[in-house]
């Protein structure tokens, strides 16, 4: 979802496969890009590409945009690869007298064209298309291929004001554009070092219903306000164009046989064993030496035992204790 804080309350989403494409910052900005159109305001990013993807343009306007009047508008103008592919306008009186919430919504799926149907259209969906490369080209075909890729791979959403004059109608030539398929084989040397990966084709959508036209003057001198870019590549040229980062190198298992991993793994596991091993008995040379010191209990609930002194006779008939015996 690209915006422009500007241009607030308007928003432009890439969708591929029916979801909402990863937008990638685009490193040089809008400054290295030419302001064909000359629009005031202007944001570029890049997004995701793949083979033969069905993609379409979501716009959203909500009620924080400010508009100078109820009869004015703007048309969004869709270019893919520098062609004109669609038109669709979002008026202001849309918004009076509604839920403050409210979103205007537009999905433009392909571009349209003339139908044998009364009040119908001929869908012609988007579709990525694959670039091919020729080394060897002369230089007339190298020329013209670089006029051809000058805007290959790239989708932009021109806004333009507008004052509606009159009342809506509808016409089978209102919003109808060329949708011829093109070659996608371009020169290398068309392509100037740019990492191009794709194009956009064209498939059968059926029939659709037709959009009114509105009468309208446009206003800023014919210019746009406001131009969203969306510059969309392969996820190997992203990488190539240092879009966004490659993704890491794979293990050096990933190209081992299978009798080369079971010996890495085997001498793993003797390493794991060694080392509990080594740690068991490094634990078992450290235990603390305890010194067990033997006491003798004794039992203080008894009656000491009475000890038998030994007596003897001295002089004068008198009666000694000897206490020096054990």
């Amino acid at each position: 979802m690209a915006i422009i804080r500007d241009f607030p309350g308007v928003k432009v989403t890439v969708q591929v496969d029916s979801r909402d494409a990863t937008e990638y910052d685009d490193p040089d900005g809008v400054e290295n890009d030419a302001n064909r159109k000359n629009a005031c305001w202007r944001t570029s990013t890049y997004v995701e590409s793949k083979d033969d993807a069905f993609f379409r343009i979501r716009y959203q306007v909500d009620n924080s945009h400010r508009w100078e009047g109820p009869n004015h508008a703007f048309a969004l103008a869709l270019y893919v690869d520098g062609k004109r592919t669609d038109a669709v306008v979002c008026e202001a009186r849309n918004f009076l007298n509604v839920n403050p919430f409210y979103v205007w919504e537009s999905t433009i799926e392909g571009s349209r064209q003339k139908s044998t149907s009364s009040g119908y259209d001929r869908l012609n969906k988007f579709k990525f298309s694959k670039v091919t490369t020729l080394d060897d080209a002369a230089n007339d075909r190298v020329k013209v291929d670089t006029a051809k890729s000058k805007l290959l791979g790239v989708i932009e959403v021109f806004i333009y004001p507008l004052i509606i004059t009159g009342p809506s109608r509808y016409s089978n030539s209102g919003h109808c554009y060329n949708a011829q398929n093109d070659n996608f084989e371009i020169a290398e040397k068309a392509l100037k070092g740019r990492a191009v990966s794709h194009g956009t084709s064209f498939a059968d959508g059926g029939v659709v219903s037709q959009r009114p036209s509105v009468t309208a003057e446009y206003l800023n001198n014919h210019n746009p306000i406001a131009a969203f870019t969306f510059k969309y590549r392969s996820r190997d040229a992203l990488h190539k164009e240092l879009i966004i980062p490659r993704s890491p190198s794979p293990e050096p298992i990933a190209g081992l046989s299978e009798a080369e991993i079971r010996r890495l793994a085997m001498e793993r596991l003797d390493d794991i064993n060694n080392r509990r091993s080594s740690t068991i008995v490094k634990r078992e040379s450290h235990r603390p030496i305890i010194k067990r010191e033997y006491t003798e209990i004794l039992d203080l609930t008894e009656e000491p035992a009475k000890r038998e002194w030994k007596k003897i006779k001295i002089e004068g008939n008198r009666v000694a204790i000897d206490l020096t015996d054990d």
